[in-house]
């Protein structure tokens, strides 16, 4: 992740460019995690119709709710170079391990994208503060970065009126 520039010696154009840069890059990583979305929706789904299916028939007995666990992040923190989606798998001819693991990897990739557009909706929100410290006409104060990202302008409390 490249570091920001001294955002005091930006000026104001290029300020606006670097944020419009990154809300670019921000609407096109969110779409890549809603098409994820969908996708391990669908194979999820598939998987769970053939999961009961080996219940009803006495193949399978239920796992307990523990081994179905999935840890809250389980990616590398690093996007594909590739940013296209691979085609999806035809579900009458893909086999059960192949089916969990496609699930896994895109759970993985979501991950990434995931922790990435938090990165860079974090980045927009420091030039969205830096953006209205100047048109306030306020000095930089790195202390108040923190009250800048929460939204607390002036040091209000939240439900504070």
């Amino acid at each position: 992740m490249e570091l920001f520039p001294d955002l005091s010696t930006l000026a104001d154009n290029e300020l606006d460019a670097m944020l419009a840069g990154l809300e670019r890059d921000e609407d096109a990583i969110s779409q890549r995690r809603r098409l994820l979305h969908g996708r391990i929706d669908i194979l999820r789904g598939e998987r769970v119709a053939r999961l009961k299916a080996r219940v009803a028939e006495g193949e399978l007995s239920l796992p307990a709710p523990s081994a179905l666990s999935r840890p809250l992040f389980d990616g590398t923190g690093e996007l594909p170079d590739d940013v296209g989606i691979e085609a999806m798998p035809d579900l009458a001819t893909i086999g059960d391990d192949e089916l969990r693991t496609t699930i896994l990897e895109l759970e993985h990739e979501e991950d990434d994208v995931s922790l990435q557009r938090r990165v860079l909706q974090g980045r927009i929100d420091i030039l969205c503060a830096e953006r209205s410290r100047r048109q306030r006409g306020g000095e930089w104060n790195p202390d108040s970065l923190a009250e800048a990202l929460t939204h607390r302008a002036g040091g209000a409390t939240p439900g504070a009126a």
